[in-house]
This record gives structure tokens, C-alpha cells and sequence, in this order.
């Protein structure tokens, strides 16, 4: 028995002594008085001293693999229900919520110690393995959670000035000042796990839950940021487009590569503030690795994780035969709210699992369009009969 768990197991039994006292109406037996008294000495005791050795070891958190036994053991006491008061707002009859803490933006850690305000988990337990799993965590891109209420940007279309002589007058340049609105959709997941590994208190719970559920969020984040067409009730990616800025025959060349970044800086679009990079597929790495950058040339168009200059990043999520280029400081990803997982004993009772349901919202906004560019592989239309 880990000492999270002794802790809780005599909270349990001095509230037990309590409660039928309070019950039977009347005040603790010289027995019972000693014994709840003892039973606070013990829990002091152990505070105590795990606080000396955390103290001792100069540690400011708990240890990982005591946040995944407080973690089980919350689950576990959800599923049996059981009494939730130590856990504050984190747990109650419908599951868990994880959200930030007032004034941290980090992610946050509890003493377990100290079972009275153990939280054993929060949003940034979440996120760590959501943004491990994102490229666009590699791209620069800071996602921002817990947002609460509309979010807008400010758009601002671009002003010129003009050449004048001494005395002319100056017309007056009206600047169009507009607003791009988030617009956040529900995310959800279901996943079933064993009772018997809720019982058991598996440390790999934590695992199990938290990071698969965040990782699968992660790869549906990946798949609306990156796909060339829009994913359900989800907002545009950043390279959902009417048509492609670059289109070629057969296969692409280093004239096409360097015509995506032609089109995004056309567009008066800095490609150099870190980053902008290039977008494709593992089949269209391979085949750009083996593309010479022109005839005779040793060089080729993708080496050693760059092409024309800028980094190239992978993912399934981008057509085979597309590339993509953007800077991607002009798109942001937000996280609304809580985020809450349901436990559901009930449903799967008859196969003897417990249902894990993960909602949250999430929202991609492109501030800049024209900062993207895509390049897809010519249709060839059906030869007539």
C-alpha cells in the first residue's frame, strides 16, 4: 500500500467513525475518541514525513509514478463509487474534469501527501502528450486552453502611402479594420477498458486514458490542420483551397517547390520570421529525396530535412501527391473550457468494462489565407469515347 493510499484509507475510517456517531445522534465513546485520534496522529505523521523526504530530495512535485497511482485510485473510487470530498472539484459521480489552475499556465502537479486537496491530475497533464503527438507543436504553433467565451482576431488590410508634392493636400486612406471569430467544435472520444484493470489500480491507467485520449486528439487536430479539404462541422485547414496555387503533370520539381513559396510571398507574407516550412507526405518525401534539383545536378530537391531553405515536415494527413508551404505564425489552435471525461460503469456492464468519454472544443483559425500554398498533381480528364 503506497502512503496516498494509507492516507485515504484512514480519512475513510475516521469518517466512518463520525458518521455513526452523527447518525445515531450522539458524541464519540471514550474508544472511538481515542481511536479517531490516533487515526489523526497516524495521518499527520505520514504527511510529515513524506513532506521532509520530498523536502530532503528538493522536489516541488510528485513523483510520476505517484500521479499515476492517484490517478487509478481515483478511478477507482468513481467506478465503485465511492467518496470523492478529497478530490475537490476534480472527480464526482460522472468522472473527471481537468482545468487549469488560477494563475498557471504550466503544467501543474500535486503533493500526494497531502490526500485533503489532492487533484491528481490537470489540463496539463492532457496537453503534454496532445502536443507531443502535433506537428504543429514542432512548427512553432502555441496552442492556448482553457479559453473562455468568443475569441477574435483583428484583421487589418494593408495601406500605402503615396507621393506628394510640398503643398498637396493628402486624401484620406480609410483603413479596413475587420474581425476573424473563433469558432470552437465539440471533440469527443469513447474508449472501453477492462474493470478487472480498474480494480487492480493499474498504474498504466494514467496511460491508458489521458495520454490515448489526448494523442487521439491529436491526430484529429493534425488531420483538419493538414488535409486538403475540410473535415466535418471542423474549420479549414490551412490549405483547403478552391484550387491549388501549383499544379504539375506528372511530378514535382524544384520550379514547383520554389512557386509555392513564389505564391506565399506574393502576397506580402514575411517567410522569415522561423516559421515557414513545407508540408507533405511520407510517399512524397521518398519521391522528392530522389528528385534532382535539375538534370546532371548531384543535388536534390529535399536533403537532409530541407528543401529550398526551409524545413520539411511529414504526416499522413497530406495527399500523396501534394506539398504544402506556409508560415505558420498566421494560424493558432485553442482549447474552450474544461475538459471532461465521463465514466460510464453502466453501458458495457454486461461485458464487464467501464466506458472512458473524453469532450472538449477546439478550434484552428487562419488569421492569413494567402500564407499557405498547396500543390497537387494535375486531374486528367477521361478520354471522350
Amino acid at each position: 500500500m503506497t502512503k496516498l493510499e494509507e492516507v485515504a484509507l484512514i480519512k475513510e475510517q475516521m469518517r466512518n467513525l463520525l458518521s455513526q456517531a452523527k447518525t445515531e445522534k450522539r458524541s464519540l465513546t471514550e474508544d472511538e475518541q481515542t481511536k479517531f485520534n490516533d487515526l489523526m496522529s497516524r495521518k499527520n505523521q505520514i504527511v510529515i514525513d513524506e513532506t521532509l523526504r520530498s523536502l530532503e530530495n528538493n522536489k516541488r512535485s510528485v513523483l510520476p509514478e505517484n500521479k499515476r497511482a492517484a490517478f487509478a485510485k481515483v478511478l477507482f473510487d468513481v467506478c465503485n463509487h465511492r467518496s470523492l470530498s478529497e478530490y475537490e472539484n476534480f472527480a464526482d459521480a460522472k468522472g473527471l474534469t481537468f482545468s487549469m489552475r488560477a494563475g498557471e499556465g504550466e503544467t501543474v502537479t500535486t503533493n500526494s501527501t497531502d490526500a485533503a486537496s489532492m487533484i491528481p491530475t490537470t489540463i496539463g497533464d492532457v496537453i503534454e502528450p496532445l502536443e507531443k503527438g502535433l506537428i504543429i507543436n514542432k512548427l512553432g504553433i502555441k496552442m492556448q486552453y482553457g479559453l473562455v467565451g468568443e475569441l477574435m482576431f483583428p484583421t487589418l488590410a494593408a495601406v500605402e502611402a503615396t507621393i506628394e508634392g510640398e503643398n498637396t493636400k493628402l486624401n484620406p486612406t480609410k483603413l479596413d479594420i475587420g474581425n476573424l471569430k473563433a469558432s470552437p467544435w465539440r471533440v469527443g472520444l469513447s474508449i472501453p477498458i477492462s474493470n478487472d484493470a480498474i480494480d487492480q489500480t493499474n498504474d498504466a491507467l494514467f496511460d491508458i486514458t489521458v495520454k490515448q485520449l489526448s494523442l487521439s486528439v491529436a491526430r484529429l487536430l493534425n488531420k483538419v490542420m493538414f488535409a486538403s479539404s475540410k473535415q466535418g462541422k471542423a474549420s479549414k485547414g490551412v490549405f483547403v483551397k478552391d484550387s491549388p496555387d501549383v499544379e504539375y503533370e506528372t511530378a514535382p520539381t524544384f520550379e514547383h517547390v520554389v512557386a509555392l513559396e513564389t505564391a506565399v510571398m506574393d502576397e506580402n507574407v514575411d517567410v522569415t520570421d522561423g516559421t515557414a516550412a513545407y508540408i507533405c507526405s511520407p510517399k512524397m518525401c521518398g519521391k522528392l529525396k530522389t528528385t534532382r534539383i535539375e538534370k546532371g545536378s548531384p543535388e536534390m530537391v529535399l536533403k537532409d530535412g530541407m528543401m529550398n531553405g526551409y524545413p520539411v515536415y511529414m504526416t499522413n494527413y497530406m495527399g500523396a501527391d501534394e506539398i504544402g508551404f506556409g508560415v505558420f505564425s498566421n494560424v493558432g489552435v485553442g482549447q474552450w473550457g474544461k475538459i471532461c471525461l465521463t465514466v460510464d460503469d453502466i453501458s458495457l456492464a454486461d461485458t464487464n468494462e467501464t466506458k472512458f468519454t473524453m469532450n472538449s472544443k477546439y478550434d484552428i483559425v487562419t488569421a492569413r489565407p494567402e500564407a499557405f500554398s498547396i500543390a497537387k498533381k494535375k486531374t486528367v480528364a477521361p478520354a471522350k469515347a
